[in-house]
Formats: C-alpha cells, sequence, structure tokens
C-alpha cells in the first residue's frame, strides 16, 4: 500500500457502513449480557483489534493480508505504507470506544450511544456523500452537511430508542428527554472537526449528556 491510495467510491462507502449495522449487535449484546459480561468480551475484541493494527505496520504478511481483505473499504488515511506510522482504522477505534462506553455509562447508556454512532454515522456518510448540498463552514475539504447531520440525528435518534427503551436489570429506560439531548449531542459532535476519532468522541459525548440529563 502506499499513500496514493485513492479515496472511497460511493460503493465502498456503503460497505463501510454496512459494517456499522453489524456491529449492533455489540450495544444489544451489552443489555443482554450486562456490562461485566459484555467486558469480558468487549476489551479482548478492542486489544485484537489494536493488536492488528500494530502488527500490520511490523509484519509484512499481515499488511497484506489486512489490505487484502480490509484495503477496499479503508480509508486513504487509515492505510500508511508498511513500516509507516501506526494507525487505527474505524472498526478498530469503534471497539475501543463499545468497551470504553460499556465501562463507564450505566448499559442503557451505553447500548444508546453506541447505537446513535453505528447508524447515524453510517446514514450521515451516506445521505451527504449523495445529497449534501449545504456545507458547514467550518471543516474545510471534509465539511459536513446539514443534510448528513439530519439523517445522523433522525436514524441515531429511531434506533437507539428500542434499545434505550429496554430496562436492564437495576436500571431504568432512558426517557424522550434524555435520549433527544444525546441524539442532538451525538449529531452537533459529529459535525464539528474535532481531532479526536469521531467513533470515540459520539458516543461519549452522547453517553455524558444522556447520562447527565437524568
Amino acid at each position: 500500500m502506499s499513500n496514493n491510495v485513492p479515496a472511497l467510491s460511493y460503493g465502498s462507502e456503503l460497505k463501510r457502513k454496512a459494517l456499522h449495522l453489524g456491529a449492533l449487535a455489540m450495544p444489544a449484546g451489552l443489555l443482554v449480557l450486562g456490562r461485566t459480561a459484555a467486558l469480558l468480551v468487549l476489551v479482548p475484541l478492542a486489544l485484537a483489534a489494536v493488536f492488528c493494527d500494530v502488527a500490520r505496520q511490523r509484519w509484512a504478511w499481515m499488511h497484506r493480508f489486512i489490505g487484502w481483505v480490509f484495503g477496499p473499504i479503508m480509508r486513504p488515511e487509515e492505510q500508511p505504507p508498511f513500516g509507516g506510522p501506526i494507525v487505527l482504522n474505524g472498526a478498530t477505534w469503534m471497539c475501543v470506544s463499545a468497551a470504553l462506553c460499556a465501562a463507564l455509562f450505566p448499559e442503557p447508556v451505553a447500548a444508546a450511544a453506541l447505537a446513535m454512532l453505528m447508524v447515524g454515522d453510517g446514514a450521515a456518510a451516506v445521505v451527504g456523500r449523495r445529497y449534501g448540498r449545504h456545507r458547514y463552514p467550518f471543516g474545510g475539504a471534509a465539511a459536513k452537511s446539514l443534510e448528513g447531520s439530519a439523517a445522523f440525528f433522525a436514524t441515531g435518534l429511531l434506533t437507539a430508542r428500542p434499545l434505550a427503551a429496554v430496562a436492564a436489570p437495576g436500571h431504568a429506560p432512558l426517557t424522550p428527554l434524555q435520549l433527544g439531548l444525546g441524539a442532538l449531542a451525538a449529531t452537533v459532535v459529529e459535525a464539528l472537526p474535532i481531532p479526536v476519532n469521531d467513533n470515540v468522541r459520539v458516543p461519549f459525548v452522547a453517553g455524558l449528556v444522556m447520562g447527565l440529563a437524568a
């Protein structure tokens, strides 16, 4: 791989975001298994994902294998040349984020925050790339769009609602106010050009806001 990796096509973007939908197994599993059991799965998963990103920059065969399997749906900045800097890809950040949310927030809050990320972020990218006409004045060439943000808010809220309605043992279901504020916070943070991976900042801020709104 080289630094001249082309930008993702729209079709590849769709495939990439389809993985987000599959990742909904993590917040659903958190509600079913509970925090302790879920962390026994999520922490090793996050560590394994980080290990793979480190290994692909140190072992040529791992670099080739990951490039062959995941290269078509990885962004150019996620594909440094072999031996270059360690770069965590979006899937790795999502695994790390799931483990952190499970550790920091009550199960319903963590599940809702992760669901907002996994569905809302995918909707924002797909809608924004195809229908985004009103770009924000910040973010430069990577500026997000109002249309993408609207898709994030609507789909994130609708997806988190059924998960948040499940009362995990010892926790009450989240209220509409908590969900609404959490989805709004996640939408704003996703659109801002903050130098922290969106797979981490979005669920963390959403979870924090929902927790404070309890």
